[in-house]
């Protein structure tokens, strides 16, 4: 592969005298040396180092703003055998340079931002990408090796102001004894996936996908359904792998199986975490005995600022991060080194060269030779690109211009038109996402594209058939594609039925190349299509969606939002940091796709300045996107801007008027309910553990800060959801208008270890989506109508109304049934319901199950007549006649000679049996004996006869390779 263009220069010589012991060559492979990031190295470096190059790159955009989540500020460079390799976010991509020139060797892109370094093991090179796969090349020429996806889903989103996939690979990868560790996933609800593959082929060796659903404690000795959200360099301290959460504290696994060992947020509030961690040192020379490693934290890093001054966190070493031990020397990132221009981000010493990074972008290598210095200017540094390679600057037809102006995320879709996307990369504002069919053609655009200068946060790219795609719904501004086959589509039908649904509401536009007949079909077909105005121009069918989604609403105070497009289960559509607000400012407002939220002047409180603080002026930003706007943006996209009067004293909480307490709210009790279990009427009430936010009732949803932000949806009587990771605000901040459950961004001011300081808003999913809740606490009689979800991580609740509970309890406080199971003995074991490749039935019970049960008796149930369901997956054999067993039911054959495998042909299929009029007194006894080997069942129904029941569902059959070789 080629790399983008460069400029070279020579410079003066420069002489470093640095005191060492003896030479010796070594390798620096890994972030920080070693599995343990030690940054401890025996090799000594010669006594004086000369200037030898220096790559002059852009200053790389961390993902996150807080300090606590910048594990990806600046270039972290490894090398091995003479070559280093560096990751870039910049252009989604890893470099190779010759150690002793600087020359570049190869550059290898993905389709994501690269924020890890990578490693280099034996002759290969291992990184991750936030395109969710990780990587395996050849160290020499940079071709790929082997490909793994960590999660069987090309769902994507808005993440840190790029496109990617919804479980990008942010727990950095590290190796140990052929062993590669790496983590994907951000969101706990969304799953988070830890995995140990084999080095040589990329193989499982283990995968733990349990660790997003922990019932546990959160700060303020909260207890919430949270789990671990890999943000930060993964860890090897002895036996253990360490996963960095964030800016809260980091989880313990056992390497070696993938089981966990510990995690759990802080109880005390204020103790901030941050994404920093190492393992402790092994003896020094001299001493006999090597010390047991411990876990070792950056007091700089797990610091933050509190509204009344600093907090850090109870353990750590200041400036750890920034500092690297050469043989005897202490080398900190502080110290100025000749020659060096900017702030030292990195330092790494290998093969008697010191490598140092800036800030600012620059790798400067240093080595033992007097020779004259080279510069290497990248093509990405504006001044070089605008030199050597600029873009013309044409005029956009006026038909993209008059849509563009509020800037905005635009997607091309297969258009072969040069002279078009080089127009649109001239406009300032505009993100551009081009989805290209042919490979090959995309990776000839990015070589072309990088070399005239643009990074991939400007020009992205989607490779492949756009089928192949999950587009987060209502993200681009504007859409213009070609004929369907540039896209990989067969039909213009199915082109805009895809491409539609992405297209943001009010006034987002979609341009569909046609011909006249093309056109008038087009428009006969879709002129039913919510919200669409259809039209034609310069050879182009139209589709505008004009207006607000039908059934969503605006919000502009007044604790009430009935927006009836918010329903539980939810899924993460974007997330962002760009608009941040304090956690006591007054409530966000949503209008017409705008949100407008005012900040406080917060941090002049230990200058005397107290409580209620002032107001500051307005922010904005775009309710689908996060993209933050100025005020001529906001009001290109919409008629109204309600603003406060930043001269009026505010108070300094604002509750609704039902919240009596201001720190100390009342248990929510909303109404009544009908018990799903009984069918008895009684009060509407739910868990909710600290939050000085009492909550509200928007109508259709009630939201609420529980441990972390929260709500419960009475539509389908959910339970209680927790949106786990970031802290919603002591204003209740959580949303639901336009079509979003909006989670934006109350968490300054605040330095509790909730992990991911930032906003998000979600969208509402299907039912087979996985989402699980905490239903509470009673003892329940005359059962009517049940779920038990055998090894399920929480409860969950189904439109017609099976309140599925998880069996055993471990997802917080559950309705305590008179079941039994037996023996005690009995196996759980768990997938996330991503894995399920089809079959019948709701995924996310077949995902889970419990082997060796030999009976399971359910009292106190309503006399009556019954349908029964029972959901069952073989998980562990992998050919037929292995697993076979009979059921009974109170006494009766039911089932014989049930062979799961046999009549799913998968592993990840689901297999549903239903019975209907089964007559029940009092109870159930299903009795489940073994032909050949043990039991299993993943889950069992109970529905009285003459209520509602769910259909079940057909899940379509798919399976996707996530291994991928050349």
């Amino acid at each position: 592969m080629h790399c983008p263009a460069l400029r070279v220069y020579l410079l003066p010589l420069l002489l470093i005298p640095l005191m060492g012991a003896s030479v010796r060559a070594s390798d620096w492979p890994m972030w920080r040396l070693d599995p343990a990031r030690s940054a401890h190295t025996e090799q000594s470096l010669p006594e004086s180092l000369h200037l030898q190059w220096v790559h002059r790159l852009p200053p790389l955009e961390p993902a996150f703003k807080n300090e606590r989540l910048q594990f990806d500020a600046g270039y972290e460079p490894v090398v091995k055998d003479g070559i280093l390799f560096y990751g870039s976010s910049l252009n989604d991509s890893v470099t190779a340079l010759d150690l002793q020139t600087g020359k570049p060797l190869w550059q290898f892109t993905t389709d994501g931002p690269v924020r890890f370094a990578p490693v280099a093991w034996k002759d290969t090179v291992y990184f991750g990408s936030d395109d969710g796969c990780l990587y395996a090349v050849s160290a020499q020429t940079g071709n790929l090796i082997w490909k793994f996806r960590a999660v069987p889903s090309k769902r994507l989103i808005l993440g840190n102001r790029r496109l990617i996939s919804v479980w990008p690979v942010r727990g950095g990868p590290v190796i140990e004894n052929d062993t590669v560790y790496f983590a994907a996933g951000v969101w706990p609800f969304e799953g988070a996936f830890v995995y140990a593959l084999d080095t040589t082929t990329g193989k499982v060796k283990w995968m733990n996908d349990r660790l997003g659903f922990l019932y546990g404690q959160h700060p303020h000795a909260a207890e919430a359904l949270g789990g671990v959200t890999p943000q930060g360099y993964l860890v090897i301290s002895d036996e253990e792998l360490i996963v960095p959460c964030g800016t809260a504290f980091p989880a313990r696994l056992n390497k070696q199986t993938g089981k966990l060992i510990e995690f759990e947020l802080p109880k005390p509030g204020r103790t901030p975490g941050g994404w920093f961690t190492a393992a402790g040192k092994a003896a020094r020379r001299g001493e006999t005995a090597v010390a047991t490693p411990s876990l070792q934290f950056d007091r700089d890093v797990n610091s933050a600022r509190h509204e009344n001054g600093q907090n850090y966190g109870p353990d750590g070493k200041r400036g750890l991060r920034q500092q690297i031990q050469v043989g005897d020397q202490s080398l900190k990132y502080q110290a100025a080194i000749p020659g060096v221009q900017g702030t030292i981000h990195s330092l790494l010493a290998t093969s008697d060269h010191l490598i140092a990074v800036t800030l600012e972008g620059s790798i400067y290598c240093l080595g033992p030779g007097k020779t004259t210095p080279v510069t290497y200017d990248s093509s990405l540094l504006e001044e070089t690109a605008s030199e050597s390679n600029p873009l013309p600057n044409a005029s956009l037809p006026a038909m993209f211009s008059d849509q563009l102006q509020a800037g905005g995320y635009v997607l091309l879709a297969g258009i072969p038109d040069a002279k078009l996307l080089n127009t649109l990369l001239t406009q300032p504002q505009l993100q551009i996402i081009y989805q290209e069919n042919h490979s090959g053609q995309v990776k000839l655009l990015r070589q072309l594209y990088l070399e005239r200068g643009q990074t991939s946060s400007k020009l992205a790219f989607l490779p492949g058939p756009l089928s192949e795609y999950e587009l987060p719904a209502y993200f681009a501004q504007t859409i213009i594609a070609a004929e369907p086959v540039y896209s990989g589509m067969k039909t213009y039908s199915e082109l805009i039925s895809v491409l539609y649904p992405s297209l943001r509401p009010y006034g987002g536009t979609l341009f569909v190349k046609t011909s006249e007949a093309d056109h008038q079909k087009l428009a006969a077909e879709f002129k039913n299509l919510s919200q669409a105005k259809i039209s034609r121009k310069d050879g182009y069918s139209v589709f505008k969606k004009a207006g607000a989604i039908p059934g969503s609403s605006n919000y502009t105070g007044g604790w009430s939002s009935p927006d009836e497009l918010v329903k539980a289960p939810v899924g993460v559509l974007w997330y962002d940091d760009s608009v941040g607000n304090f956690k006591r400012a007054p409530q966000p407002l949503f209008v017409d796709g705008v949100m407008i939220s005012h900040s406080k002047y917060w941090q002049g409180y230990p200058a005397g300045i107290r409580p209620p603080y002032k107001l500051l002026a307005p922010q904005f930003a775009d309710v689908y996107t996060g993209r933050k706007l100025d005020a001529t943006q906001a009001e290109m996209l919409t008629t109204e801007l309600p603003t406060l009067d930043q001269t009026q004293k505010q108070p300094s909480q604002y509750r609704p008027p039902y919240q009596k307490n201001d720190w100390s709210p009342a248990p929510p009790v909303i109404g009544e309910r009908t018990n799903p279990l009984t069918g008895d009427t009684e009060p509407r009430a739910f868990p909710k553990s600290y939050g000085c936010d009492g909550g509200v009732d928007y109508s259709y949803l009630y939201t609420m800060r529980s441990g972390t932000a929260a709500f419960y949806d009475k539509r389908v009587e959910s339970g209680t959801i927790h949106i786990s990771g970031p802290r919603s605000g002591c204003t209740n901040s959580i949303v639901p208008a336009n079509g979003l459950l909006n989670v934006p961004y109350y968490f300054q001011g605040c330095t509790c270890s909730y992990p991911l300081p930032v906003g998000l808003s979600m969208i509402s999913m299907p039912e087979t989506h996985e989402q699980w809740m905490v239903w509470g606490k009673s003892d329940v009689q005359q059962v009517h109508r049940v779920g038990l979800n055998f090894g399920a991580p929480g409860d969950r609740m189904t439109d017609k109304g099976t309140l599925w509970l998880d069996t055993p309890s471990v997802g917080g406080p559950s309705p305590e049934l008179d079941l039994q199971i037996s023996p005690k003995s009995v196996k759980a074991f768990y997938e996330h319901s991503l894995w399920i490749e089809g079959g019948r039935g709701w995924p996310w019970v077949g995902a889970s199950g419990i082997t060796g049960v030999r009976e399971i008796s359910l009292k106190q149930i309503k006399a009556g007549d019954y349908t029964v369901r029972l959901y069952f997956r073989e998980p562990e054999y992998s050919s037929t006649g292995q697993r076979v067993f009979d059921i009974s039911l109170n006494g009766k054959p039911l089932i014989s000679q049930l062979d799961v495998l046999q009549e799913t042909q998968s592993n990840q299929k689901i297999l549903v049996r239903e019975f209907s009029q089964i007559h029940l007194d009092n109870d159930l006894n299903l009795t489940l004996t073994a032909q050949k080997r043990e039991p299993l069942i993943c889950g069992l129904e109970l529905i009285e006869q003459s209520l509602p029941i769910d259909s079940i569902v057909e899940l379509p059959s798919q399976k996707q390779e996530l291994l991928t070789k050349p």
